[in-house]
């Protein structure tokens, strides 16, 4: 007589389609990112006839499903949360299928090899197979992806229960995707708008300047720049819409309508015109003997410092006016913000990292800049953290230790090793230890706390609930501990994948103990480790 083998924990994992969508999502995203890269770093043919149809095709049907995928999202939001609910609820209890992982990974190989050789003569064979052949294998890996989450007949039932939204939500994506077609045709002519607005403001800084609007090119005695179409600030406008249309859309409630729709209008002219200042400023930096900041770091980042300035004022701006907004009427003590405190340290950081690099040459002399943004933005919000338990024990020192060998082992294959910057070993002793010493200070103390807040003390709470602030560690929940641990990857650059394994890391210690301390201990075992092996065997591409 035989007995059946009990299920697996992993099939019996229970929760909503909609975290399954947002883990189907995350995977798809970390895919994308490797499959451009193989694509990337392929010799590229330029497509012409049929290849340069198929790929102006799957370039716009590309947008057309991220458009769509945002549309039926938001639209099924916006029911209402007994329908979002009832939505989630008909796959709770829907298995997650090993078998189908395994076939969706098993697919992964050859579309990774037909999307290196599409566009390129890696095969030889002809487009019109490659190109069948990849979009079969897509489609394939993409059903594979969705199967695993849910079987497909209850993804099928989840969408009938939304009635006509399927249908709706192909109009709002099919007008984003034009709006991007058509603000391509707007970029000449912005630019020429961003010629001129330039030209006015060198003027009284700038007696003598050549300017030729024929190539919209400015230039005085010593430095010049031409005005590309991708300068012309749009790609700024397009980001303002977006944030404006986050902003609004979130804090819906809090606001008047229709009256609170003019901080669209003028939050895009204000980005607009920070552009014209920026190129503006380029000119003046380049001008004053400073050609390599001007080229290098201040062209790099002064766009997203412009961009980030005009968010953070019309967001200050709008909260602020009770004309707009609401819950400025009402007392200090009730608009308390509870998210700050968890996201500000890691905001200050890489704010004062942009100012930093817009202000380089190439090195990061201005590191220390984060480290006493951290600690301001920690001091400010002090009291706040008593909450918080910050115990560890020496689990969290030895799951440091073990992130850091698989960390090590990653960067020795997906890195190359690099000695001592040259301007930073050129730097008289007491600063170049200065500097050092800051970096190491940042490596323990304030990046293990500033990430741990904003990752396990922020993200993983606030996808249990929006009252993030009342979910114990012990709460949180698989999906939200891989989405957050996938979130902590990405911002690792190449060294993603064992950024996951340390979010992984990191946000289980948290729930097994309970204590967010634990996991910043663990944090910053790693990252001292990592320290060490930087300045002893001279491994400095690791930071």
């Amino acid at each position: 007589m035989s007995t059946p083998l009990p299920r697996t924990a992993f099939r019996t994992w229970r929760f909503g389609l909609v975290p399954r969508a947002g883990v189907i999502a995350a995977v798809a995203i970390v895919e994308t990112l490797l499959l451009s890269f193989l694509i990337q770093n392929a010799p590229i043919l330029t497509p012409t006839g049929v290849a340069a149809v198929v790929h102006d095709a799957q370039h716009w049907l590309f947008r057309l499903v991220i458009a769509y995928a945002a549309s039926f999202t938001m639209l099924v939001y916006l029911r209402g949360a007994k329908d979002l609910a009832a939505f989630s609820a008909t796959g709770a209890n829907a298995p997650v299928r090993i078998q189908w992982w395994l076939l969706h990974a098993l697919l992964l190989a050859p579309l990774a090899l037909l999307s290196a050789a599409l566009y390129s003569d890696l095969l030889h064979l002809p487009f019109l197979v490659l190109a069948a052949a990849w979009h079969v294998c897509l489609i394939a890996a993409a059903v594979t992806l969705i199967a695993a989450m849910a079987p497909l007949p209850v993804w099928a039932k989840a969408v009938r229960q939304t009635g006509a939204l399927p249908l709706y939500a192909l109009l709002p994506a099919a007008a984003a995707v034009l709006a991007i077609k058509g603000s391509q045709l707007l970029w000449a002519p912005a630019a020429e708008l961003t010629f001129h607005i330039v030209q006015v403001l060198l003027h009284p800084f700038c007696p003598v300047l050549h300017s030729d609007p024929a190539t919209l090119t400015i230039a005085t005695e010593r430095f010049g720049v031409t005005i590309a179409e991708v300068c012309s600030g749009l790609e700024g406008v397009g980001l303002m819409l977006a944030f404006c249309t986050a902003w609004l859309w979130y804090f819906r409630r809090e606001y008047y309508f229709p009256r609170a729709l003019i901080i669209v209008p003028a939050a895009v002219l204000l980005v607009f015109l920070l552009n014209a200042v920026r190129i503006a400023a380029l000119v003046l930096i380049g001008d004053a003997g400073y050609e390599r900041v001007a080229i290098v770091g201040f062209h790099s980042q002064a766009g997203w410092i412009g961009f980030n300035l005009a968010a953070l004022a019309v967001a200050i701006i709008a909260r602020s006016s009770s004309w707009l907004n609401r819950s400025a009427r009402l007392p200090a003590a009730h608009t308390e913000n509870a998210t700050a405190p968890y996201l500000m340290p890691l905001l200050s950081i890489l704010a004062a990292g942009m100012i930093a690099h817009a202000l380089s040459a190439g090195f990061d002399l201005l590191y220390p800049l984060r480290f006493i943004a951290c600690l301001a933005a920690l001091w400010a919000y002090r009291r706040r953290y008593a909450a918080l338990d910050w115990g560890f024990s020496w689990r969290g020192i030895a799951v440091g230790g073990a992130v850091f060998c698989v960390w090590a082992i990653a960067a020795h294959f997906l890195t190359a090793a690099r000695p001592i910057p040259e301007a930073l070993s050129q730097l008289p002793a007491p600063a170049r230890i200065g500097w050092i010493g800051c970096r190491v200070a940042a490596a323990l103390f304030t990046v293990p706390i500033g990430e741990e807040l904003a990752y396990r003390g922020y993200l993983a709470r606030r996808l249990v609930s929006s009252d993030f602030a009342s979910v114990a560690f012990r709460d949180i929940r698989r999906p939200a501990l891989i989405i957050s641990a996938i979130a902590f990857g990405i911002t690792h650059g190449i060294l993603w994948f064992p950024g996951i394994l340390a979010g992984l890391a990191y946000g289980l210690l948290a729930i097994r103990t309970g204590r967010i301390g634990e996991s910043v201990a663990a944090h910053a075992a790693s990252n001292g480790l990592l320290a060490a092996y930087v300045l002893i065997f001279d491994q400095w591409q690791l930071w």
